[in-house]
């Protein structure tokens, strides 16, 4: 009987180790959890004010006024548009053709006979 008492207070103590140390650990991790959403706010915050940016740099006003200061370049021409139906005989049309250059024939080119 006396052992049976003994045995039963060691399992009763190293339970009691058991649930105290469980408790620590679950309070560790709710702190964990707690920086991990404050983490994620934070990041959240940084993501809106990235796509706030975005919005503001891909504006086509501004990449139109960048396009004709710095690249030289227009906005299309309504004769420039061609129709999807239109586009497989217009391109059948046209041929490459390399400019020439001005110190002589274009590479792989064949020399003009005289």
């Amino acid at each position: 009987m006396k052992r049976l008492a003994i045995i039963g207070g060691l399992v009763v103590a190293v339970l009691a180790v058991a649930v105290y140390r469980a408790k620590l650990s679950a309070e560790e991790t709710q702190v964990r959890i707690d920086e991990l959403k404050i983490e994620a706010h934070a990041e959240e915050a940084a993501i809106a004010t990235l796509r706030a940016d975005e919005a503001v740099l891909t504006r086509p006003e501004r990449i139109g006024g960048i396009a004709q200061q710095q690249l030289g370049l227009e906005p299309a021409n309504p004769s420039q548009y061609v129709a999807p139906e239109a586009l497989k005989q217009r391109l059948g049309e046209e041929k490459l053709r390399l400019p020439q250059r001005a110190d002589g024939p274009a590479e792989g080119a064949q020399p003009q006979q005289q």
